[in-house]
């Protein structure tokens, strides 16, 4: 849930840090573009910028009607105060943190009605690509001749990468969620009868009762351990689970302000692993610990991934998975973990540390946890049973 909890200080230091991006660019302004509708993934930057979430879902333009229902904009001009342009009158007042909120069905439309307003027609950055269909898009380069526009979808990402200590504070509190969740979920997992629908249905109540959201539960259990995620409409299945089996999946959601979790487990439905399931599970947890460990202010991130990777490979459980981490906050960011990265990982950021290690014949088991990084130390957030079979 967004609440008005965030220090309106927050979001002026933000589009102060905006407008030093647009002087340094050359930009009369930067448009803001994040879709809305419920899944919350895509609606990170407008979110971060406004404190707004659009209500309704993607639907394709209404020519002549409406472009880009379910979307928000954000338009900061280089100097003076940003703009929220909104599709309805379904905003929330007693939230959002911008001054000026303009209602329009056409969103593409307003947008240039306040460019034009603003004097801002020459240059103008666009930050869009994870979230603008191609109809909008069309229809804003259609009403804006003679605007030079610039792509800058990275822009807010990287802002969104270093986090106040505020931010921090929400991380833990949606984390503490998480937890409990995926606590619930793996229990259910290691009863023999159960579903995995069931095991998705125990974190699902744990985080709807907590004010929250899951944004996914990629499950995998039995002789489909070795996928993501078996179901994928949704990403569980309602298979029941078998004594013997390994149950893995990948969760992620928010529970605070938007700020979200993201970690994965492995268990064994009702008995210990067998010698061959612990050695791929334990490979997955060794693995993660390493580059949690070799994190800290001043490592690359392809410094990290080669600590986390080589617990695979001497292990002889290295499949392929060429993901070892990310930022997370309001949504996955750069820097991401990976081999031959050089992003320097710095104090205040948030970074999540995965694998998915496994062997033929044996299955394939998840581990992940979350981290807060600070000048002297690590912060550890994904505090979940590593085992939960002992539980």
């Amino acid at each position: 849930m967004l609440t008005n909890r965030i220090p309106v200080e927050e979001f002026h230091g933000r589009w102060s840090r905006v407008q030093e991006i647009c002087k340094e660019r050359s930009l009369d302004a930067l448009v803001v573009w994040s879709k809305g509708g419920g899944p919350i993934d895509m609606s990170e930057d407008v979110v971060y910028l406004a404190n707004h979430y659009a209500v309704f879902p993607y639907c394709p333009d209404g020519p002549g009607v409406w472009s880009g229902l379910g979307a928000a904009a954000v338009v900061v001009p280089s100097t003076g105060e940003p703009t929220l342009i909104v599709g309805s009158d379904q905003w929330r007042t007693d939230n959002v943190s911008i001054t000026d909120v303009r209602v329009s069905p056409l969103l593409p439309d307003a947008i240039v009605e306040v460019l034009r307003d603003i004097r801002a027609t020459d240059r103008v950055g666009l930050v869009a690509g994870a979230g603008m269909t191609v109809e909008p898009y069309r229809r804003l380069l259609e009403v804006s001749p003679g605007i030079d526009w610039v792509p800058m979808d990275a822009t807010v990402e990287q802002l969104r990468a270093r986090k106040s200590p505020f931010e921090f504070q929400l991380l833990r509190e949606s984390c503490e969620v998480g937890n409990a969740a995926m606590l619930a979920m793996m229990k259910t997992a290691t009863r023999p009868g159960a579903t995995e629908a069931e095991a998705a249905l125990a974190a699902y109540d744990v985080v709807l009762r907590a004010g929250g959201t899951i944004i996914d539960a990629a499950i995998a259990s039995g002789p489909n351990s070795h996928f993501y995620a078996y179901g994928q409409m949704p990403q569980w299945t309602t298979r029941t689970l078998e004594a013997g089996d390994i149950f893995n999946c990948d969760m992620y959601g928010s529970a605070s302000e938007g700020y979200r979790w993201d970690f994965s487990r492995t268990t064994v439905t009702g008995s210990k692993p067998t010698t061959d399931q612990l050695e791929v599970i334990e490979g997955s947890i060794a693995a993660v610990e390493a580059g949690v460990s070799a994190l800290r202010p001043g490592v690359t991130t392809g410094a990290v991934w080669d600590a986390l990777h080589g617990v695979l490979v001497d292990r002889g459980i290295d499949i392929g998975y060429d993901i070892g981490g990310h930022s997370y906050g309001l949504a996955w960011e750069s820097p991401w973990v990976a081999a031959g990265g050089e992003e320097v990982i710095e104090a205040g950021m948030a970074i999540a540390i995965e694998t998915i290690a496994g062997r033929e014949g044996v299955g394939n088991a998840k581990f992940e946890h979350n981290v807060l990084v600070h000048a002297d130390s690590i912060e550890l957030l994904s505090t979940s049973p590593s085992r939960p079979w002992l539980l």
